[in-house]
């Protein structure tokens, strides 16, 4: 069975994180970090009824599922209900805090009138980072099936003792069976099956079985974890997590707006950046992954600097000061030796798959890096960070190009087009303005401001020089840029330019002039104009002219967008209203606030993009950078003096 794309749920502890399915199919497990490695293919559960010989998999069609968080926790609760075989199954799935283990519980009840014989039925298959090195054993000691490879163990278990089991030779279409062939005991093989007999169920009688999904790094602290577990007060288990998960949420900025769908956003948002925010690393996820082979898109598990940019200065004004401190030490750690940072990065620091440089991200974080002193107030943050911001200073600098004084020819934010861009120019304008000031504030000796003040200054003459189209009265989107990435430029407005010290030359189209909501970063976030420029402004009608998507009212990335159909982003329309909030237009402002409230799923999560025709969430779920957003622009309009009765 194909895997889906949209993760229903997630549960984690910030060093594991699994994904759900609205049914309640557990289909991505990631350890010993949040994105890597994944570990499960499929795993499915059911009930087996002895007398008739007959399997239900609860994620079949004849059942009606209906899912939710327990409030104000990383708690799933699904429930199911089997109208046709009188069975309801109540499934609670988290991770404990303090060790890498899964517990999913399930209360199963016969709602009919007529005694049954039940067994309950776990089918597992993993994956493997490594090509067909997957291994399955059963341990008669722990009484658990153990997938592994070098490094990696993943046990199951089960607080009842294991009746019948079977490694791979078609496990599963056995188990569907109810008979499970257990003669080998390891196995170089993906998958086995387990079940364990329920008994006998009175009508309306419930009985629970819970099921302990363990990682370790070797087969015998697997082990010794999975006995631990078995022996442990669950009940006590849930509770502390629960304890967990509410006094994280009461150790952020409480907001209360008396708006209920507002409110529980907020909440979501927090309980979505810890399970996002790697604790081993610092690192933060772009979202977990949905697309693994790379059929649909070029992956999200990820760290970029650009998304968590502001994934950051959002938790500052959340007040998680603890989970920027970290982020910005896997910064210092990741930094390359030149002073740049690289398109995105494994959650361990390691560079992730990429394609190119994407300068403004570069930029963005030595930009944060101020944001977040600001912010705080830590002065030896900053000392500590001194290093990476000079260092990264020095690349912008020497990045730009004497040509046009603006930053040489890179990938956009979208990383779809290589050449010159203005929201990549205003985000190396931020960051050189950012390390003048942290030189200032930390009294640094030498003429390093003086140099890097000017230089951005000069930055910013020719931003107003190449990138302002007078006659148009908008801002260019790019210059020398490479908008048919697969052959020769389209049109007589081209040009060829060198692309790396090696002489390979390419063709550019010299000005392109498509709306685009990154312009609005020109002033949002990085200041190369204030807000009510009237540069600015025009820039911004064309913006929403050219992009609200219909019937939606949504706004799109830019101009002619396909990526999953050309739909709305969440974060695009949330931009538009961050501006309409900066220049004080409140009322524009929530309006795009409002549909942005509205997009978010049936479990809190906001998206990446909402579908264009039908205006449900569409793709990637939940997208990080669309919290971080929600939160930026809600924290705006709290402290616009219209709005002060929304906070507590």
């Amino acid at each position: 069975m194909a895997k889906s794309y949209l993760n229903n749920a997630i549960i984690g502890n910030s060093r594991l994180l699994a994904c759900l399915t609205d049914k309640g199919e557990l289909i991505r497990f990631f350890w010993p970090n949040i994105d890597y490695q994944q570990h499960i293919e499929n795993m499915y559960t059911g009930i087996f009824f002895i007398d008739r010989q007959s399997t239900t998999w609860l994620h079949e069609t004849n059942w009606d599922h209906s899912q939710s968080y327990v409030e104000d926790t990383n708690i799933v609760r699904t429930l199911h209900k089997d109208g046709r075989n009188n069975l309801k199954v109540l499934q609670y799935d988290y991770a404990l805090i303090n060790r890498d283990i899964i517990i999913r519980e399930y209360e199963i009840e016969n709602t009919g009138i007529h005694e049954v014989n039940l067994a309950f039925i776990l089918y597992s298959s993993a994956t493997s980072t490594v090509y067909d090195l997957r291994s399955t054993l059963f341990d008669f000691d722990c009484d658990a099936l153990i997938h592994y490879n070098h490094g990696h163990y993943i046990s199951i278990s089960a607080d009842r003792i294991v009746w019948q089991f079977q490694l791979g030779n078609n496990a599963y279409e056995n188990a569907g069976n109810g008979v499970l062939k257990g003669y080998d005991s390891i196995g170089m093989v993906p998958e086995g099956a387990m079940m364990w007999e329920l008994g006998k169920f009175k009508p309306r009688e419930k009985k629970k079985i819970i099921i302990f999904i363990c990682a370790a790094s070797t087969l015998k602290s697997v082990k010794t974890i999975t006995r631990h577990i078995k022996s442990s007060n669950i009940n006590h288990e849930y509770n502390d997590t629960v304890r967990y998960w509410h006094d994280y949420l009461k150790s952020a900025r409480q907001i209360c707006t008396g708006i209920e769908s507002i409110d529980r956003l907020y909440k979501r948002s927090l309980l979505v950046f810890r399970l996002m925010a790697d604790s081993r690393t610092g690192g933060i996820l772009a979202s977990a992954e949905i697309d693994e082979h790379f059929t649909k898109c070029g992956r999200y598990a990820y760290c970029w600097g650009r998304d968590a940019g502001f994934i950051a200065s959002a938790l500052d004004k959340c007040g998680l000061k603890e989970m920027v401190d970290k982020f910005y030490e896997w910064t210092a750690n990741t930094q390359e030796d030149d002073g740049s940072w690289s398109q995105r990065y494994f959650m361990d620091g390691n560079l992730a798959p990429s394609w190119g440089l994407q300068i403004d991200e570069t930029g963005t974080i030595i930009w944060g890096i101020l944001q977040h002193y600001l912010q705080t107030g830590d002065a030896a943050f900053l000392t500590n960070m001194w290093n990476n911001v000079k260092k990264g200073v020095e690349f912008l600098i020497k990045f730009l190009d004497k040509s046009t004084g603006l930053p040489g020819p890179s990938y956009d934010l979208w990383e779809e087009r290589f050449g010159v861009h203005a929201y990549s120019s205003a985000a190396v304008y931020a960051g050189i303005c950012a390390g003048a000031e942290v030189a200032e504030i930390l009294s640094i000796p030498g003429n390093n401001i003086e140099k890097w003040k000017k230089a951005a200054e000069e930055l910013r003459n020719s931003i107003d020089k190449n990138l302002w189209s007078e006659d148009k009265g908008i801002f260019l989107r790019s210059i020398l840029t490479k908008l048919n990435p697969w052959g020769y430029e389209p049109g007589n407005e081209t040009k060829v330019i060198q692309v790396n010290q090696k002489g390979y030359k390419r063709d550019v189209t010299l000005t392109d002039n498509k709306a685009d909501i990154s312009l609005i970063g020109l002033a949002v976030p990085f200041g190369v104009y204030d807000v009510n420029d009237l540069k600015i402004k025009s820039t911004v009608r064309r913006i929403e002219e050219r992009l609200t998507s219909y019937p939606t009212k949504g706004i799109k990335r830019y101009e002619e967008d396909n990526y999953i159909g050309g739909n709305p982003w969440v974060i695009a329309t949330l931009w538009i209203a961050l501006y309409y909030a900066k220049i004080k237009q409140y009322k524009k402002a929530k309006y795009y606030f409002d549909w942005a409230v509205k997009s978010c799923t049936e479990m809190g999560f906001l998206p990446e993009q909402v579908d264009r025709e039908s205006g449900r969430p569409s793709w990637v779920i939940p997208l990080t950078w669309s919290h971080a957003m929600f939160i930026l622009v809600l924290m705006e309009l709290i402290d616009g003096e219209e709005l002060k009765l929304w906070q507590s």
